[in-house]
């Protein structure tokens, strides 16, 4: 036996167990100022338009987001507990300005629309990571089952948008997952977590991107993809398209369609009894 097969036995084991790894290889330096260089340039060349692209599938709209997603690195990262043939479901920025009290309450990703087997997230540090600047906090063991939740209009995190809360956590054994930039975490969308307000002079910026085996399944709805390594003999998720540049409208208007057409993700929750769909997004471009 090889030591990269003990290593990714290892990682599995502890995954099973805590429902997260951490502190795994990601990026070069090169690579994490090569990504900083590309958010700084969109925020300054279309500043009204950084809170709906950053946001929910920022994969269907930049192209270098997705290379990101298709990063070695991230695929090796996630294997082990997806297996060889995986989608990228989500990416989204999380970026949380100096003395921002932007914070996300305790929460599972999967609490409204349960996927099996359950997604795989990658939280990817772009900045340093600390307690101080917000970073991601986790409940070791958390991720069994579901836990009873209530849903709340956000206060803390995007405005405006529905999101599920977790009941009575138990945070006397919460880990803060602090983190260099270019290192990973990677946890079970089934685990408890949150993250507090950064009260540090920097910003805190990370990515978040969804990894879901192909034979999962959600509970409600069909979930949508792009399929980046091995492939799908099952059908389950329905395949996205790969961006053609960074934001051009023809993105947008992918990722619109993309939404209408499978809103029930885990991060937009179930469709309401009055069956709209909402999401963030530009407004001004296609249908």
């Amino acid at each position: 036996m090889d030591h990269g097969k003990n290593t990714q036995e290892a990682i599995a084991h502890q995954f099973a167990t805590d429902g997260y790894v951490t502190g795994l290889p990601g990026l070069t330096q090169k690579e994490v100022v090569d990504c900083r260089n590309r958010i700084d340039a969109f925020r300054q060349a279309r500043p009204n338009d950084v809170a709906w692209a950053f946001d929910i599938k920022c994969n269907l709209l930049f192209d270098w987001v997705y290379r990101l997603c298709c990063h070695q690195a991230l695929i090796d990262a996630v294997t082990p507990m997806t297996g060889d043939s995986i989608y990228v479901t989500n990416a989204t920025f999380r970026i949380k300005h100096p003395h921002s009290a932007q914070a996300y309450g305790w929460h599972q990703d999967s609490a409204r629309v349960q996927v099996d087997p359950c997604f795989v997230i990658v939280f990817l540090a772009l900045s340093e990571q600390t307690t101080e600047n917000g970073c991601l906090e986790v409940i070791p063991g958390s991720h069994t089952q579901v836990h009873p939740f209530q849903i709340i209009e956000n206060r803390d995190g995007q405005d405006r948008r529905r999101v599920a809360r977790t009941d009575n956590v138990n945070t006397s054994n919460a880990v803060p997952l602090e983190l260099a930039p270019g290192e990973l975490a990677v946890f079970s969308g089934n685990l408890v977590h949150g993250s507090g307000p950064n009260q540090s002079d920097n910003e805190r910026v990370s990515l978040l991107i969804d990894y879901t085996p192909v034979r999962s399944k959600q509970n409600i709805g069909q979930g949508s993809g792009q399929l980046v390594k091995g492939h799908d003999p099952y059908g389950y998720i329905a395949q996205e398209t790969v961006p053609a540049g960074n934001c051009l409208d023809v993105d947008v208007i992918n990722r619109r369609e993309t939404l209408s057409k499978w809103p029930e993700n885990p991060l937009m929750g179930p469709l309401g009894k009055d069956g709209v769909i909402s999401f963030p997004d530009s407004g001004t471009i296609g249908f």
